[in-house]
């Protein structure tokens, strides 16, 4: 399910998106498995709720500090390991408004320009790395 509320604020309020793309925070601590599946199971039958309310979309055991062994979205302290972060040129949009952040498919297609254009700036990042 692609998350499309940034779009339509952004149409709704008339500005443009920013987009900010990093690489290297994966290196910062070591990912045993993903237990997403098991965790949202658990969400379902009400014995593990989403922290504010917000499906994590992902539900990790890793390795890290300060915890060790840890599992879920817990924030950690990273190893040392550079980080690139590149801050890219704004995105306008053609249509703006109200009546655009309600139009689904331009809604879709202004989600595409927007990963689109982050897809790019990520692997350039990288090969720039």
């Amino acid at each position: 399910m692609q998350r499309t509320g940034f779009i339509k604020l952004a149409l709704r309020e008339r500005v443009p998106i920013v987009p900010v793309v990093s690489w290297g925070a994966h290196s910062t601590f070591v990912v045993l498995d993903n237990c997403y599946e098991q965790a949202q199971w658990l969400h379902h039958k009400g014995i593990l709720p989403w922290v504010g309310g917000i499906d994590p979309e992902v539900f990790p055991i890793y390795l890290g500090l300060p915890w060790g062994l840890a599992i879920g979205p817990l924030p950690h302290i990273p190893w040392p390991h550079p980080i690139y972060t590149r801050v890219c040129a704004p995105i306008t949009f053609e249509r703006t408004g109200r009546s655009a952040a309600r139009d689904r498919t331009y809604v879709q297609q202004c989600y595409e320009q927007v990963a689109k254009h982050m897809q790019t700036a990520l692997d350039q990042l990288i090969a720039s790395t």
